[in-house]
């Protein structure tokens, strides 16, 4: 098994055009964006890559474009979540022909019964040969995974790690004497990063860091230098443009700033409105002052 590379992975934004499908040109720019900023790993079609939102016909097309963009150079993971194993499966024989680690979460249509979440997972472990990462989505999923839950997930082969926003949880997965040190917690509690970084949970994701490169190298960059005091100023600068994105409207602010990085397309879905004049003139120079626009951008 390949060892997790620690530092910071990015959740990818998903450019559409106007008719949903993806702009694979956009993506590989995108790609390219997060690989020269530091980035570890990249997760292709999770949360914020809209992964509910992507057409089938577009699926592994997609997938091809982003395998081929990374070219080998950092992990690629890639949203393989859906509602029964045989849509899991289907998603999974995609990705057999790709190096890419899938990425799972537990059915989201309805509640799976806790008593069923290890067998569920481990079934789908045993679908494939690649590596799997687990995402704790409780928002989505509406279930959380436990202790005990993880504890049995990592005794399965090929499931490698999780992604969980739930920073107690991922300190308990450093602490278990039951569970293999090869088997990462990843955190996605943006928030929480400095405070999960100094304990030493050292592998962290999310979808926000695709709009703030210049920020998110800076972080890593401290941490690497160990200069924590840094690296919570960065974190605290993104955190609060982000909050400010989230006011304004997630999405389209998200879409904008991606625009704006010189990525064409919808980053959001199709029946989302633009921001206004006055709002995209305020998300731009908030960027701006932020250092993630060049000159004359």
């Amino acid at each position: 098994m390949s060892s997790m590379k620690k530092g910071f992975y990015t959740a990818l934004g998903t450019p559409f055009d106007a008719d949903g499908s993806v702009l694979t040109d956009s993506l590989a720019d995108h790609i390219e964006n997060q690989i020269a900023a530091g980035a570890s790993g990249l997760l292709l079609m999770g949360t914020m890559g809209m992964i509910g939102c992507v057409r089938h016909d577009q699926y592994e097309r997609t997938v091809r474009a982003a395998e081929e963009a990374v070219n080998g150079r950092v992990r690629l993971m890639v949203g393989a979540a859906d509602n029964t194993l045989h849509q899991v499966q289907a998603k999974l024989d995609v990705l057999k022909s790709y190096q890419v680690s899938p990425v799972l979460t537990a059915p989201f249509y309805g509640t799976i019964r806790e008593k069923l979440i290890v067998p569920f997972f481990t079934r789908c472990a045993a679908m494939t040969d690649q590596e799997i990462f687990l995402y704790d989505h409780p928002f989505t999923a509406k279930v959380n995974l436990s202790l005990s839950h993880i504890t049995e997930l990592a005794k399965v082969k090929n499931i490698r790690g999780v992604k969980t926003g739930n920073i107690i949880l991922a300190r308990a997965i450093l602490d278990s004497p039951e569970i293999s040190k090869e088997f990462t917690p990843i955190l996605s509690n943006s928030d929480l990063f400095a405070v999960g970084y100094a304990y030493g949970i050292h592998h962290y994701l999310d979808g926000i860091f695709a709009c703030f490169p210049a920020t998110v190298k800076r972080v890593q960059d401290a941490f690497n230098r160990d200069d924590h005091g840094s690296a919570r100023r960065h974190l605290n600068e993104m955190m609060d443009l982000r909050d400010y994105m989230i006011a304004v409207g997630l999405r389209p602010a998200f879409t904008y700033a991606l625009n704006l990085l010189g990525f064409r397309g919808n980053f959001g879905p199709d029946y989302e409105e633009t921001l206004s004049e006055d709002l995209k003139k305020s998300v731009k120079e908030k960027f701006q002052a932020l250092g993630e626009l060049q000159e004359g951008m």
